[in-house]
């Protein structure tokens, strides 16, 4: 849904979608693990949204 390039430690950031875990593994394994361009990978779930808002506070 989302992809950032970042600076440290990681080079990009996504953020995916999936329907439950079994999905996301397939995701992770054979189309990211698997494109060449792509050595490692680092996952990271949110476990609540404590806020969530898409206000700028003008």
């Amino acid at each position: 849904m989302e992809c950032y390039s970042m600076s440290g430690e990681w080079d990009y950031l996504l953020r995916v979608v999936t329907g439950d875990v079994v999905s996301y593994d397939r995701f992770l394994m054979r189309s990211l693990l698997g494109h060449p361009a792509v050595a490692t990978a680092a996952s990271h779930f949110a476990l609540n949204q404590v806020k969530y808002t898409t206000a700028l506070p003008l």
